[in-house]
């Protein structure tokens, strides 16, 4: 078994489990606690590399290659955003960075571990079908439901040249963010640093106060 999608709760736990137990015959219950015991150790050793780690403040969600392989310029936009929340003091989770020295290893730990501790994930897109993409899914739906269950931390879609209409019914309650629009990376910085609680540069001009407030209110 392997886990692309870690949680907390054991599989002995699981409803889901529980449930298919109680149906299973005989031949079938004992490959169903089996592999329940592969996926308790593979739980455990995940959690315990996890919580190692050192927390985010914010997570970069983008798809990085598109189906011939090539990089997204969605890539290259989330690198650059990268750097400059990097000069600003943010732990950034940027996967081409933050994962290469992990080349060779199982990255769901890393990645779990990033989504529970970042306070703010970006969700960068430049096609409709990047942002429903598996992987980027994965990771957006599953912040989604700790900043629903935790409150204090919030998803931020950032679009170019798509039609907000078009984007996932799940984003339809988050304050989506153009990064077409002028000023876009200082309104982006000014609203992270508020959700993060940290205190604005004093670099900043008077005319980011205009920005809208992304903070979860």
């Amino acid at each position: 078994p392997t886990i692309n999608r870690m949680q907390y709760k054991s599989v002995f736990a699981d409803e889901n489990y529980k449930e298919a137990l109680k149906y299973a015959d005989d031949s079938q219950l004992g490959i169903y606690e089996e592999e329940a015991k592969k996926i308790d150790y593979l739980q455990r050793n995940i959690l315990k590399i996890a919580q190692r780690e050192n927390p985010f403040d914010v997570f970069l969600c983008y798809k990085r290659t598109d189906d011939e392989g090539n990089r997204t310029i969605d890539s290259v936009m989330a690198n650059d955003l990268y750097h400059q929340l990097k000069q600003e003091g943010f732990k950034v989770f940027f996967a081409e960075i933050t994962l290469e020295n992990k080349l060779g290893k199982d990255y769901e730990p890393y990645i779990f571990s990033a989504l529970n501790s970042a306070k703010v994930m970006l969700v960068i897109g430049t096609n409709v079908e990047y942002f429903s993409a598996p992987w980027v899914k994965n990771e957006w739906s599953r912040f989604l439901n700790i900043a629903n269950e935790k409150g204090d931390r919030q998803l931020i879609p950032c679009y170019k040249n798509v039609n907000p209409l078009d984007l996932p019914e799940e984003f339809s309650h988050l304050q989506l963010q153009d990064m077409s629009k002028i000023g876009f990376v200082t309104d982006i910085i000014r609203g992270i640093k508020k959700i993060v609680n940290k205190k604005v540069n004093n670099n900043f001009s008077s005319g980011v106060d205009m920005m809208v407030d992304l903070a979860a209110e």
